[in-house]
């Protein structure tokens, strides 16, 4: 296992936004045990575009949830930027997940009491960042993606691609090295999710934030530079045309 999977960071100018090294995950189901991921290996570096893409209940999710920290392997490790995220207690992993990486779901998860503006500022208000300053920073990142005159708007008043686009620009306020996005388009047309593709593209290309994205879409998965399939608990590379 390479040093960074052991507990000791190990930063350089290559050193990967993730790396997992032989991650297993096995679930029990009455008596049986059955296997998600198998000795999986995944490397991500800095502005790359990955799809991950797959049979319903392949395991995709899981991968996320495990990479992110957010569900113990039962073998393996994973490292972001360099630190081993299970070497960890609970609340480091959380405050180095809450700086290192941002989230897209198939729902958008946008609270509905609040505007456009506020919900993308909430991450920032989190971090105790001033009120003025965290309105800016969503102010620019929501004009970046379409939404300078949607700003006051609530979810409700939001078509379902501008809900999404806000989705997008919460998960990049805190300027993370990787964004993790499961079905983000699953709940939209097909118009509008190769609209909202070509956003995250955009942003990936101007801000350097790599993406790693689940997906049951093909033709948009063939979009990123790099495409895998999980089968069988593991990821082999996929090509596939545009």
């Amino acid at each position: 296992m390479s040093q960074a999977l052991t507990g000791v960071s190990v930063m350089s100018d290559n050193t990967p936004v993730l790396h997992a090294v032989g991650v297993d995950k096995v679930y029990k189901q009455n008596a049986e045990q059955l296997a998600v991921l198998r000795n999986l290996d995944l490397r991500v570096d800095v502005a790359e575009q990955i799809a991950i893409i797959g049979s319903s209940g392949c395991g995709k999710s899981t991968l996320l949830h495990v990479l992110a920290g957010l569900d113990t392997p039962d073998q393996g490790g994973v490292a972001i930027d360099g630190q081993s995220i299970y070497q960890l207690s609970a609340a480091a992993r959380g405050f180095l997940r809450a700086k290192k990486l941002g989230f897209i779901y198939q729902f958008h998860h946008l609270l509905a009491e609040f505007t456009a503006v506020e919900n993308v500022a909430m991450p920032l208000l989190i971090a105790r960042k001033s009120t003025s300053e965290a309105r800016k920073a969503a102010t620019e990142l929501l004009k970046k993606v379409g939404l300078g005159d949607r700003l006051t708007h609530k979810p409700a008043e939001l078509s379902g691609g501008e809900r999404q686009r806000a989705a997008i620009a919460r998960a990049l306020i805190n300027r993370p090295k990787l964004v993790l996005a499961d079905e983000p388009t699953g709940n939209l047309d097909e118009e509008t999710a190769a609209y909202v593709y070509e956003q995250m593209l955009e942003l990936n290309h101007e801000l350097g934030t790599a993406f790693l994205i689940v997906t049951h879409d093909t033709r948009l998965a063939a979009r990123m530079r790099t495409v895998y399939r999980l089968r069988s608990g593991r990821l082999q590379p996929e090509i596939l045309q545009p």
